[in-house]
């Protein structure tokens, strides 16, 4: 099958794009994501948190006990720590430090077995690195370009099977980005290709994959408004005054007390998509 439209090229533009935009504004992703703040935060509600979504993933996954499994962009181990301590061996590629501190924290706090971690990113790791596994996982990890070779390694990295967690409607998109950005850059936000876009690339490649489609609540949950506050400057890349008070007036009518902390309520869409091998 032809088609009119190369998705693989779709995808890197837009990535390109959204990277081009935030390099323009003077954020670094790498630097974000290893944060200390943001870490704890992020870590704060994998542990104590709404677990629904994890348990749903795992679940849905159906990965018995004493498989391999590779964990691309594992974050704190938000299922890297779950399918280790439910008998898998398990493997991630994290490039965030801080990220794989708070990981081996998680891990000991629930007496998880060891994980072997690789400090890199996707796109960095070679085959032989990455090695064979059972099952490979990239769960909201897939900020990443030339699309086709990053999806065609971890093919070949599994075995048994490839499940892929990725978004319809981005969450920046429900966090705020898409009406706010206009309003203090003055240009619309670039994030990155959303999951039918991922799809169709998969198809490109020969690889027909099964997709579920789920949509929950996705709450931004912080301890206080200063805290709240600054991960929305952050994230928005608000440096001038006027901006915090765009912000700042988008957060009082937008977020809710709870208890001590405050919820900035989101919904998002999410595609499952996974396929098995031969």
């Amino acid at each position: 099958m032809r088609y009119k439209i190369d998705y693989a090229r779709l995808w890197d533009e837009q990535h390109a794009r959204s990277l081009a935009q935030k390099k323009r504004m003077g954020e670094d992703r790498g630097k974000f994501w290893s944060n200390q703040d943001v870490v704890d935060r992020f870590v704060r509600n994998v542990i104590s948190g709404d677990r629904s979504r994890i348990e749903s993933q795992i679940a849905g996954m159906q990965i018995p006990p004493g498989s391999s499994v590779l964990d691309i962009g594992a974050g704190p181990g938000t299922l890297a720590v779950p399918l280790a301590l439910a008998g898998c061996q398990v493997t991630t590629v994290e490039p965030s430090a801080p990220m794989g501190a708070a990981m081996e924290e998680y891990r000991r706090l629930v007496n998880a077995p060891p994980i072997r971690e690789i400090r890199s990113r996707w796109e960095d790791v070679s085959p032989e690195e990455a090695g064979v596994h059972d099952v490979v996982v990239a769960s909201r990890s897939l900020i990443m370009g030339d699309i086709r070779n990053s999806l065609l390694k971890m093919d070949a990295a599994a075995k048994r099977a490839v499940h892929l967690y990725w978004f319809i409607s981005s969450p920046p998109s429900s966090g705020g980005n898409d009406e706010l950005w206009p309003a203090l850059h003055g240009e619309p936000y670039h994030g990155e290709a959303n999951a039918d876009v991922l799809w169709n690339v998969l198809c490109q490649l020969g690889i027909y994959a099964n997709v579920k489609v789920e949509t929950r609540d996705r709450d931004r949950c912080y301890s206080g408004f200063d805290e709240m506050r600054e991960d929305y400057y952050n994230r928005l890349s608000v440096k001038e005054d006027w901006q915090r008070e765009i912000v700042d007036a988008f957060l009082l009518d937008r977020a809710v007390s709870e208890g001590s902390g405050y919820i900035v309520p989101g919904r998002s869409r999410s595609a499952h998509i996974w396929w098995e091998k031969d």
